[in-house]
């Protein structure tokens, strides 16, 4: 494969994660070409974009944000990045097509967070010129690029992925084709403990999160969390890692919140999740909370036993994770601080807590 210079970048997808990316190639100087079926949904991303760019004091890059509706008009990129729906055969679809719009050595990258890289490049030709470039939400916010090698990835591809990323202001970390690769793979444990601890009656939902802030420097415990990004999308993302590392009993996704999204308490986008948010800030309890657990803090623990317990599980994957090859103990670190503003990765934690009893 030639060495390719990136100057045109096309965008699959116009929603949240599409826009974001669209405003931070633009802002970095780069000419977008941003796709998606709806004349609508360009219309509503564009006026994202701007105002995103506009709060960066670059509004003139709007210029730079070109829409379509036919996929076709990608045609001068040097690379396409999808940023679709996470639904494999739209995807697969969609790579189908870009593989005879792009030929090599145009580059083209999913923005997957959960489905395999590999499973979704399949229709395309030359699958070594595809990886995946996975940015985090706000994509001009957030500073981590988990840069994905599926098995046919070349490295010249890797590499440009790599330079491209850090050419976007970005932080690079490589990981192998593997369920929820490290940011959400790792961060499983997190989520899971926490609700294991509420639905063992260990404490409310203030107690378990407030643990995790003082005693671990957090800047947000695993349930309001959860409430952030919404229990429905969290959960999806624990079913597919559950399911594809052949369920096992650790990743197991907990019953509290199926019950939960099961009644559409889905986090502050529906105003109540494991807190009601009615009037934000709040920290009140989610009444739905105790009937789905009727001995909800029935078997308080110290915060700091609290911390150890989801600390613990934690470190426990991001070792599993290590000794499985997906990625070095050096970006495993490097992931789960700018992924997620963790304060320490978990292999770098000099964990000295003991539970007690």
């Amino acid at each position: 494969m030639s060495r390719l210079e990136i100057r045109n970048v096309g965008v699959i997808g116009a929603g949240t994660m599409g826009s974001g990316i669209a405003q931070l190639l633009a802002q970095s100087g780069l000419n977008v070409r941003l796709y998606d079926l709806s004349e609508e949904i360009l219309t509503r991303a564009r006026g994202t974009i701007l105002s995103g760019l506009q709060k960066t004091g670059k509004a003139e890059a709007l210029d730079r944000v070109h829409q379509t509706t036919r996929l076709e008009e990608l045609s001068d990129c040097d690379l396409a990045i999808e940023a679709a729906i996470e639904n494999l055969s739209i995807k697969q679809d969609l790579f189908r097509r870009l593989g005879q719009i792009l030929e090599p050595p145009k580059i083209l990258a999913t923005n997957t967070s959960s489905l395999s890289v590999e499973s979704i490049v399949a229709p395309v030709k030359h699958v070594e010129r595809t990886l995946g470039l996975h940015f985090f939400n706000p994509a001009p916010l957030m500073r981590l690029v988990e840069i994905v090698r599926a098995a046919k990835t070349s490295e010249e591809t890797l590499k440009l992925g790599s330079d491209f990323s850090r050419r976007l202001g970005k932080t690079p970390v490589s990981c192998k084709d593997t369920p929820g690769f490290i940011v959400n793979r790792v961060a499983r444990p997190f989520y899971l403990a926490g609700m294991r601890l509420l639905e063992r009656g260990a404490g409310e939902p203030a107690d378990i999160d407030a643990a995790v802030r003082t005693q671990g420097g957090f800047r947000m415990g695993p349930l309001e969390l959860m409430d952030l990004i919404g229990l429905d999308v969290n959960l999806s993302i624990s079913q597919v890692i559950y399911e594809a590392l052949g369920r096992p009993e650790r990743l197991k996704p907990r019953d509290v919140q199926t019950q939960l999204v099961a009644r559409r308490c889905l986090g502050r986008k529906s105003a109540r999740g494991f807190y009601l948010y009615e009037k934000i800030p709040s920290m009140t309890i989610n009444p739905v909370l105790r009937e789905v657990l009727p001995g909800l803090s029935s078997k308080p623990l110290k915060p700091e036993q609290i911390f150890s317990e989801i600390l613990d599980g934690v470190v426990s994957e991001a070792r599993r994770v290590a000794a499985e090859g997906v990625a070095s103990e050096e970006d495993i670190d490097t992931a789960m601080c700018l992924g997620l503003n963790w304060p320490k990765g978990p292999l770098s934690w000099d964990k000295k807590l003991s539970p007690q009893s």
